[in-house]
């Protein structure tokens, strides 16, 4: 099995680019919750990942539980005004980076944390994942928040290629004071 590894960035390395995207992005709501939780359900489903390999959810009622927990603070203060979500045409939420202000838990970051980011199988490979993660980071900067972390499976070779482009680097608990 593999495990995951724990990215951190500065949120001011992480500048947005000019949007070109046709979809329509905006704060992720509780209203959004079962839209959420059946995105995030179905996205891992997509690509087989369930909760036993380090990934994703078993069930659309976990999912469901798993994102109204997020709403909740089960997992640290939401940050809405850091979640985006993108909206197609039919206004179906298709993609979100969903951000928690600290993620609850030893062995992390004390820093804001994307508890998760996912896109809808139809809409991969759009850029939909590289914007939200820039939107993130340019509300937690406007918001004070000078780093951004995440945890991702080692072995996710797109979403490292991602992040390392995004200038993520791997967090050492033990340089935490030091440079990124």
């Amino acid at each position: 099995m593999t495990g995951t590894i724990i990215l951190i960035a500065r949120t001011a390395d992480v500048v947005p680019r000019a949007d070109t995207a046709d979809h329509i992005s905006r704060p992720a709501s509780p209203e959004d919750r079962d839209a959420l939780a059946q995105l995030f359900y179905s996205a891992y489903e997509a690509v087989g990942l369930d909760s036993a390999n380090g990934g994703g959810v078993d069930t659309l009622d976990q999912a469901k539980d798993i994102v109204q927990g997020l709403f909740d603070g089960e997992y640290g203060p939401f940050l809405p005004e850091a979640s985006p979500v993108v909206e197609d045409d039919n206004g179906e939420i298709v993609a979100a980076s969903l951000v928690v202000q600290r993620r609850a838990g030893e062995g992390l970051p004390d820093a804001p944390y994307i508890f998760e980011l996912f896109t809808h199988s139809a809409h991969r490979r759009k850029g939909l994942a590289e914007r939200l993660v820039r939107q993130s980071a340019a509300a937690l900067k406007d918001s004070g928040h000078d780093r951004v972390s995440l945890r991702i499976r080692e072995d996710n070779s797109p979403a490292l290629a991602l992040y390392l482009t995004l200038d993520f680097n791997r967090w050492q608990p033990e340089a935490e004071d030091d440079e990124l």
